[in-house]
């Protein structure tokens, strides 16, 4: 197999086996993968993650960033839990105590936003 010290690539490059990259890798405009890719290590963004599907994580999703409280008065809300759900909610899932999952969303329907919950 060929060593390089460097590989430039100034069009299309397809890649029918493993690409490993032992150091650092840059992009500057996009990364498209069509199949599967996994990442054992650390994938920093400084941007967004855009996903038109679903994103799943396997135990955690953090937020590094401290909420800050509105200067305001809070009104009274509720979580508001709905005993049948809708197919494909949007929202964040979140797994309960029993295993169910389940679906947290915005309600807005009387006016006020509420925290809606149901089954997923």
């Amino acid at each position: 197999m060929p060593t390089f010290d460097n590989v430039l690539v100034t069009g299309n490059q397809t890649i029918q086996g493993d690409l490993h990259v032992n150091g650092n890798e840059t992009i500057d405009l996009s990364l498209q993968v069509n199949g599967s890719q996994s990442i054992a290590g650390h994938l920093g963004v400084t941007g967004e993650i855009d996903g038109a599907g679903t994103i799943k994580v396997g135990t955690r999703l953090i937020s590094l960033t401290q909420a800050t409280v509105p200067a305001s008065i809070p009104s009274t809300q509720q979580v508001r839990f709905f005993p049948v759900g809708i197919s494909n909610q949007p929202g964040l899932i979140l797994k309960g105590t029993d295993g169910n999952d389940y679906v947290l969303f915005i309600d807005l329907t009387g006016g006020t936003p509420h925290i809606g919950i149901h089954l997923a």
